[in-house]
């Protein structure tokens, strides 16, 4: 599949079952880290296509494959894009669970992302990844599982 573009990107976006993602994970991770090259690039991102790297980072938190935890810390903490580093949501690394999370960092030698986001979570609410996790679905898609986000 092409992903050279937005358009696309979005487009292949929108064949991914919210209900369960995994067997695109491979082209997520692919998309989130274009998505991210492109908010990060001369373009800034445009419009309507920003919201497509928080689609894409949900729908791998679905997946919980705490390896992509990583790719989505270096997204939110690791940034040059002001609006990145605002906009993206820490809970989304937690798609494998906390501690599962937490623990693949350690045993991985990942010590400085287990430290900050062992930080994270003690200041964070005790629901706050599962109240998030709702709430990013309802907000782009629909009951029945649709992407609500309009063609580009």
């Amino acid at each position: 599949m092409d992903l050279s573009s937005p358009a696309s990107r979005r487009e292949a976006l929108r064949m991914v079952d919210v209900g369960d993602p995994r067997p695109h994970h491979a082209m997520l991770r692919e998309i989130f880290d274009l998505e991210r090259v492109w908010r990060e690039g001369p373009d800034n991102g445009e419009s309507d296509e920003f919201e497509q790297i928080y689609v894409t980072a949900f729908l791998l938190f679905l997946i919980g494959d705490p390896a992509d935890s990583c790719r989505l810390y270096d997204a939110k903490f690791r940034t040059g894009d002001m609006d990145l580093g605002i906009g993206f949501d820490a809970q989304a690394i937690f798609g494998a669970g906390r501690h599962e999370t937490l623990r693949w960092l350690s045993e991985n030698g990942y010590t400085e992302e287990h430290a900050a986001l062992s930080e994270w979570l003690s200041h964070a609410g005790a629901g706050t990844v599962e109240d998030w996790a709702r709430d990013v679905r309802d907000y782009f898609y629909s009951p029945d599982g649709v992407l609500l986000m309009d063609e580009l």
